[in-house]
């Protein structure tokens, strides 16, 4: 909570004409706690360093990805770095240990209930999104996608979002250059 209020009540993170998207206010909070809560209590038994892990990454999709300027991202890990203060005695390096990734989708793809789960290797995710990417091929009209890591962490952001009934995300553009 206290990264959110340090977050909220920060001058730089300020909404102006260029961070126009900078909005932030207690629906992220919320946002960040009704993503935890997809996760099955049976898979974090024993395993602290496995929610706070969430709760990094969680962080990190809710705020990080909004910020545009490098000196925006310096100062919400700072923000970062004192939050995981609080929970103990875990090292920045395991918190932040990449790929900071969870889904749903890989479990469902694999048979199993839609629960929260870390990625633990982009191979992994790679593989199921390439299966699923075939078996769209197959119903419908082909679509040749190079899946390199950070299209897979798009993929995997957007399936975050739209796993809630209202789920909405801003695709914010480069000066009209169509990335």
């Amino acid at each position: 909570m206290n990264v959110f209020l340090a977050i909220a009540n920060s001058a730089q993170f300020a909404p102006t004409a260029i961070k126009f998207h900078y909005q932030f206010n207690l629906r992220d909070f919320a946002r960040i706690i009704q993503n935890m809560l997809l996760a099955m209590p049976q898979h974090y038994k024993g395993n602290p360093l496995g929610i706070v892990r969430m709760w990094a990454h969680e962080c990190h999709r809710t705020w990080h990805d909004r910020l545009i300027f490098d000196v925006d991202r310096e100062a919400y890990m700072n923000f970062m770095r004192n939050g995981i203060k609080e929970f103990g005695d875990f090292k920045e390096e395991q918190i932040f240990e990449e790929p900071l990734l969870y889904t749903s989708f890989v479990a469902m793809c694999g048979g199993h209930e839609a629960t929260y789960l870390p990625v633990a290797e982009m191979v992994a995710l790679k593989g199921t999104l390439e299966a699923k990417l075939e078996e769209y091929n197959e119903v419908v009209a082909r679509m040749d996608l190079v899946l390199f890591d950070q299209a897979m962490e798009h993929i995997s952001r957007i399936a975050r979002i739209t796993i809630h009934p209202v789920g909405s995300a801003l695709l914010v553009g480069v000066g009209g250059s169509g990335k």
